[in-house]
Formats: structure tokens, sequence, C-alpha cells
């Protein structure tokens, strides 16, 4: 098989961005056409890629396109799919149906007595209720306190997929990494958390405002008994 004579503006519609560059890069300093740069660097690929020969090279890209296009269909679609279906997706596709959590702490007097909690919810609409305890602390214990909880329930669960909620900026920060106290026992926090994320597949801690986590804020709330 050869190469059947191509027109530079085939070469140029085959040829990768940084080819066609280099192509005219290599025509001005060797004095030649540049048409005859880019077959060379064409040819220099097709040799690389395995096959040789620039109408091969060219059916072999074509064929790359076509797949990376049918890769960003599906994508799409995945995208839209997840919108419907309220679902978190990995880098690749749709994912499962994934659980979600909310967590919450309290202080009380701050500092004092800590109380803090978590609820899980099943993509069934199943939803499981836990609380902890620590003897003094103040509401950034709790907080954290709260979402290690989230995580360890989680974990229990055998969860792999998890939609976390919370209404501590500070607390959603440090995990995001949006910022990174030197405090110690933010660092121990934060190393903690980091430890429980690698459990998961894939989990998302998000910020929401206090009226929307009700259920976790009753749940930490300290009371009379």
């Amino acid at each position: 098989m050869t190469d059947t004579a191509f027109t530079y503006a085939q070469l140029v519609a085959i040829a990768t961005r940084a080819e066609r560059k280099l192509g005219l890069q290599q025509a001005r300093q060797q004095d030649i056409p540049a048409s005859q740069a880019l077959e060379g660097l064409l040819l220099l690929a097709a040799t690389k890629a395995g096959v040789g020969y620039i109408v091969q090279l060219a059916e072999l890209r074509l064929q790359q396109q076509a797949n990376q296009q049918t890769l960003q269909v599906a994508r799409r679609m995945a995208k839209a799919i997840d919108r419907k279906n309220g679902r978190i997706k990995t880098g690749t596709g749709v994912s499962e149906q994934v659980w979600q959590a909310w967590f919450d702490g309290s202080a009380v007097p701050n500092p004092g007595k800590c109380r803090f909690a978590c609820v899980l919810q099943a993509p069934d609409g199943q939803v499981f209720e836990y609380v902890g305890h620590l003897e003094y602390g103040d509401s950034c214990d709790a907080e954290f306190s709260g979402l290690i909880l989230t995580l360890k329930q989680a974990h229990k669960h055998g969860l792999s997929q998890l939609l976390v909620h919370g209404d501590s900026q500070v607390v959603i920060d440090e995990i995001n990494q949006r910022t990174k106290s030197s405090l110690p026992r933010m660092i121990e926090y934060r190393r903690q958390l980091e430890a429980l994320c690698q459990l998961f597949e894939i989990i998302q801690i998000k910020w929401i405002p206090r009226h929307k986590n009700s259920r976790a804020d009753a749940l930490a709330q300290h009371t009379t008994n």
C-alpha cells in the first residue's frame, strides 16, 4: 500500500494543530514548501502510530474523532439523566443513585457539652438517624464530630457514593480545602475526615443554609432531659 498524493489543504485537515505549527516552522527554517514539511511530519506520525502511511493515519484519526464525539454525546446524556434523577455523576458516565446525608452539632454552653447528629436517607426514602455526644468542646468540635459521625455511619451501611449536606461553612470549607487552618485540632479533624472520605468511591460535601438542615439541627439540639 502506498500513499496517494495529498494537497496541502488535505494535509492540513489531517494534521493536528501542533503539527501544522511545526510544519510551518520547518518550512521557514529549511526553505522548503510547507506541504513538504507537513507531509514529512505526518509520515513520522504515521510510523509512530504503527500504520506507516498518511492515508492510514487519516483513517485512524477520523475513527478517534468519531469515538470522542460518541463519548461526548454519552456524557451529555449522562448529565441530563443526573439532573433529572438527582444523581451524582462519575467522570465516565452515570453513577448509581446515591444516598444523601445531613449533619449538625451544637455546644451548650459554648464551649460546653456537645451534641451532634446526622441523618442518612436511602434512595428509596428510608431514613436513619444517629446522635453522639462530647463531654466538652465548642460548636466547631460539635460540627466536625457531626460530619465524622456521618461518614462513619455511612460506611457502616456499606455505601460507596454519598452526598452530604451541612450548614457549617467552617467545616465545609476545611474539608473542601477552600481554607486550611493551622490549628492542631483542625489539622487533626481534617486528617480524620480525609481518611474517611477515602472509604467512598464518590463523595460530595456541600453547604446548605440552616433552614434546609432542620432535621439534623433538631437532633443536635440539647434537651432538658
